[in-house]
């Protein structure tokens, strides 16, 4: 068997998993295991080279794994020395493990660090299942959908696991956490486009680790010590929170060799307590809206719609977000005006923050999310754009990054702006139609179909956002004595390297809890019609260019 082809057996993935487990079960971390690993690899690559060929390939790896691991249980507690293998001149030059310098000496280069990187990765993915297994209390089958292996790699796993590190299983097991387990409930603001860190902190250990630097930056040993996990899974974690998904956005920052929470994470009780800033105006909010929506009835049921408008309470949820956020922008911009306009922004077109919830403790947001998607030159039109908000009492229909184009209710609701007869439309069509009615995208008045959603076109957007315009001039009393409320709250309850992401704080305040109480309290007044079903036609909003 020739050098090239060794190579290639030597990197298959299941081949390196076996001498990983090999190593993985001798010896007392996975690091250790890893070390032991790429020994043996270096050793048969060299002895191969020096060999020329090698007939029963198995048993020639097998001996040499033997080898290595005898020589390396006599020096286990002792500096690295030069693997001792007979007739391995080359593994001279990887003296004390140094790899990179073994690889400059052979010609296989690029497939050999390959190799190597597999057994990094291997040594993760072992330290991975320990994880998901004893902290997350995942299932094993669920591990391995989620790691995209079968269940007997997982087991196989756990079970080289379990014999190596049988005390930090032990330790892991106890579960002696001096912080109870928390859950983080992450709102973003803007465009994540491969910029959002919350996608690395799915997992309980991730989110417990964030969650217990949030106030104060430690180092990997304090964190091992306070959690009661081992070292190794923490260092892993620290590394992962600190690159987020881009490697430049992640929920930890280091400070020297510490490390502290890179966005405001905010405890339950204290979300609570600071909504009530906002919450406590309720009552001024929807009068004054109440008044501002009987004074301009006219304007609202006379605007030009492309799907006829009948009633004021259904058009308002088209509108409802938009009450919130004119609020909350507005108090954004007292807050800069009047108290951060020293302050430098970050820059970055996604920002994130948390509320955190203890383990068994209820999570208090009552959150309503709005969200949606455009496209260009789809069913005639040169624009198109769909959002809708949900929550408590409605579904969501489309979400950021999805392709509507796919979407065949919305493109007969796009075909029946106008109306259009269902006599025209063939039998699919008609499944498809009654679907639309279904979740109510479309009417049908006779034979003639038509959206039900509010429908305007893109030269009319601006005006109909405007359609508020006296309700937001007669709340800015109330904005400014929110803004200086919640001010003197954030100066003494945000990191102070963290007060830059301000506007980010008061997206968590004002829009999770402030439009689920608003919508809930409008519909108690009859200022919004009460929806039907969760899905539903209700703050839906079509907009359309020729």
């Amino acid at each position: 068997m020739k050098t090239n082809e060794i190579l290639k057996l030597i990197g298959d993935k299941e081949f390196l998993d076996k001498i990983y487990q090999f190593s993985y079960r001798r010896c007392n971390t996975s690091y250790e295991a890893e070390d032991l690993c790429s020994d043996i690899i270096l050793a048969v690559i060299s002895a191969v080279h020096n060999q020329g060929n090698v007939e029963n390939f198995y048993a020639f790896v097998w001996t040499i794994a033997r080898r290595v691991y005898a020589d390396y249980s006599k020096k286990r507690n002792q500096t690295r020395q030069t693997i001792s293998i007979e007739n391995t001149d080359l593994l001279l030059a990887a003296k004390e493990n140094e790899i990179d310098s073994f690889i400059e000496e052979v010609a296989e280069q690029e497939q050999i660090k390959k190799i190597f990187a597999e057994i990094s990765f291997l040594s993760k993915a072992y330290r991975e299942v320990m994880v998901l297994y004893y902290l997350d209390e995942m299932k094993v089958k669920d591990i391995a959908l989620k790691l995209g292996i079968n269940e007997t790699a997982v087991k196989q796993r756990l079970f080289s696991a379990r014999n190596t590190v049988r005390k930090e299983v032990e330790t892991m097991s106890n579960r002696n956490l001096s912080l109870k387990p928390v859950s983080l409930a992450f709102i973003g603001t803007g465009n994540p486009r491969g910029n959002d860190p919350r996608t690395k902190a799915e997992r309980i250990l991730s989110q417990n680790i964030v969650y217990a630097c949030k106030d104060k930056a430690k180092s990997a040993k304090e964190l091992s010590e306070e959690l009661c996990v081992p070292m190794p899974y923490i260092e892993d974690e620290l590394d992962i929170q600190i690159k987020g998904e881009n490697g430049s956005y992640g929920l930890l920052r280091k400070e020297g060799e510490k490390y502290i929470a890179n966005v405001i994470i905010v405890d339950n009780h204290e979300f609570d307590e600071v909504g009530e800033i906002y919450t406590k105006h309720l009552d001024k909010f929807s009068a004054k809206l109440k008044k501002h929506l009987t004074d301009t009835k006219e304007s609202f049921l006379s605007f030009p719609y492309l799907s006829p408008q009948t009633d004021l309470r259904f058009i308002l949820w088209s509108l409802i977000n938009e009450s919130v956020w004119f609020i909350k922008e507005r108090v954004d911009d007292i807050l800069e005006e009047k108290f951060f306009n020293d302050i430098e922004k970050p820059e970055r077109n996604f920002t994130t923050v948390a509320v955190a919830v203890e383990d068994g403790t209820p999570y208090g947001g009552r959150f309503y999310g709005c969200d949606g998607n455009e496209t260009r030159n789809f069913c005639n039109y040169s624009y198109v754009f769909i959002r809708n908000i949900y929550g408590k009492r409605i579904d969501r229909h489309f979400y950021a990054g999805q392709d509507i184009t796919n979407n065949e209710k919305m493109s007969i609701t796009l075909k029946a702006i106008g109306g259009l007869s269902v006599n025209d439309l063939n039998e699919n069509q008609k499944e498809i139609a009654a679907k639309a009615i279904e979740c109510g995208f479309l009417r049908k008045e006779g034979d003639i179909l038509e959206p039900r959603i509010i429908t305007i076109e893109f030269k009319e957007w601006e005006k109909y956002r405007n359609l508020l315009r006296g309700y937001y001039d007669s709340v800015e009393d109330i904005c400014n004595e929110i803004a200086v409320e919640l001010h003197d709250y954030m100066v003494s309850h945000i990191q102070k390297h963290l007060l830059n992401e301000y506007k980010s704080y008061n997206l968590l305040v004002a829009g999770i809890n402030v439009l689920n109480d608003l919508i809930e309290k409008c519909i108690a007044e009859n200022i919004l019609t009460e929806p039907e079903k969760r899905v539903g036609p209700e703050g839906v909003l079509l907009v359309v260019e020729k």
